[in-house]
């Protein structure tokens, strides 16, 4: 059933109220009448009762008069819509009137056209202002809903310059987030290249935890499964130690931060966060056959003859002993190592591209779907398909 709008009609005269209420049928406009006055403080009372959507009033009516009475439930009742009667010798004072935003005058006697052609310009008009606000409030619950995941989304642009475009600060504020640049971008780092959702989720959450005082924060993932961080105030250097050991007592992991202020540095967001992600990186240097090692490996990833072996042979050393020095430096062996590396570039594929899996399994080293298939989901925890769903891509 169709919502009624509810009408008050508020004249000293009951022959008025008496004619506005029977000169038309309420009902075709969605409309009904729940409260009659006399006066305009009985007309207050009752409106602020009844949460009426219009008021028809009279300008002169005892105790309270009509523009006084309009001018309080402006304030009390915002949505309200007002409609004058009057007499031809008020004609100059409803003019005033209408200058406050009263939607229409009538005159005495009121005639039944006159005044459906009013109500039903009302009628539409509440009909389409209400729609509008329940898309709004539609609007703002998807977006509290979704807040955390559309901020993933536009930082994880944003800090890779892709696409963030002159709308950036209406973006912010989209995101309940102040219009300029953070104060401080950070990137925090476990050293490994990646690790799985559950690990790098309890990461970020002892991440947000440590941030949770802060309303004007962004902690999200970038394209490398990096924990970054914008906010919108300064941090010091004893509070980055503070995260860092945070990370490593609870995580049981190796923990660096990288935090730089845009604004102060002259950069932009992408050449702090490339800078920060830099610099983390550094933070865990190893020796020289293991980093040569790591690099012919992301050369050759891809292809399905690669193996401790063969990269020990290229670099000119023994198995084994490469594969003592990974196992101690990075805390991986070398096959570990070569899945991150696999499924690194397979996240990226099923994020980017819609190419099938047979395809992203091919191109990422493995001889079947089903194989590429079944490491993936040991190491994500979901298939490849149900990855790409949950990812929105």
């Amino acid at each position: 059933m169709c919502e009624k709008w509810r009408v008050l009609i508020a004249d000293d005269e009951p022959w008025i109220r008496e004619g506005i209420r029977g000169a038309v049928s309420w009902e075709r406009y969605h409309m009904e009448v729940s409260a009659e006055a006399e006066n305009g403080e009985e007309a207050h009372e009752l409106a602020l009762k009844h949460d009426i959507d219009l008021l028809i009033v009279d300008l002169n009516m005892p105790i309270v008069n009509g523009l006084t009475l309009m001018k309080n439930l402006r304030r009390e009742l915002p949505l309200c819509r007002f409609v004058i009667v009057t007499g031809y010798d008020q004609f100059a004072y409803a003019q005033e009137a209408i200058r406050l935003n009263v939607d229409d005058y009538l005159l005495k006697p009121v005639d039944p056209g006159d005044l459906g052609k009013v109500l039903q310009n009302i009628s539409s008009s509440l009909a389409s202002e209400k729609k509008k606000r329940r898309e709004q409030k539609l609007a703002e619950q998807h977006i509290q809903k979704n807040l955390s995941l559309l901020k993933e989304h536009f930082f994880k642009q944003w800090v890779q310059d892709l696409g963030a475009g002159e709308d950036v600060y209406q973006q912010l504020q989209c995101l309940q987030l102040p219009a300029r640049l953070p104060e401080v971008l950070g990137v925090i780092s476990t050293g490994n290249l990646w690790i799985k959702p559950s690990e790098a989720d309890n990461l970020k959450k002892k991440v947000e935890r440590f941030f949770n005082k802060e309303t004007e924060k962004a902690v999200f993932f970038d394209a490398d499964r990096l924990v970054s961080v914008c906010l919108w105030r300064f941090i010091t250097e004893a509070e980055q130690r503070a995260l860092e050991d945070m990370i490593q007592a609870e995580l049981q992991v190796s923990a660096a931060s990288c935090f730089v202020k845009p604004a102060e540095t002259d950069q932009s967001v992408s050449q702090a966060y490339q800078f920060c992600k830099q610099k983390v990186s550094q933070a865990f240097d190893v020796s020289p056959v293991v980093a040569r090692a790591k690099e012919y490996m992301q050369q050759h990833f891809d292809e399905r003859e690669i193996s401790l072996k063969q990269t020990a042979g290229a670099l000119q050393v023994s198995s084994v002993y490469l594969s003592r020095m990974m196992k101690r430096e990075l805390g991986m062996t070398f096959v570990q190592l070569l899945t991150e590396m696999r499924m690194q570039k397979a996240v990226h594929l099923l994020q980017t591209t819609s190419l099938p899996i047979h395809d992203i399994a091919e191109q990422t080293g493995y001889d079947t779907q089903h194989y590429f298939s079944t490491v993936f989901k040991k190491a994500m925890g979901a298939s490849p398909n149900q990855y790409r769903r949950m990812s929105g891509t």
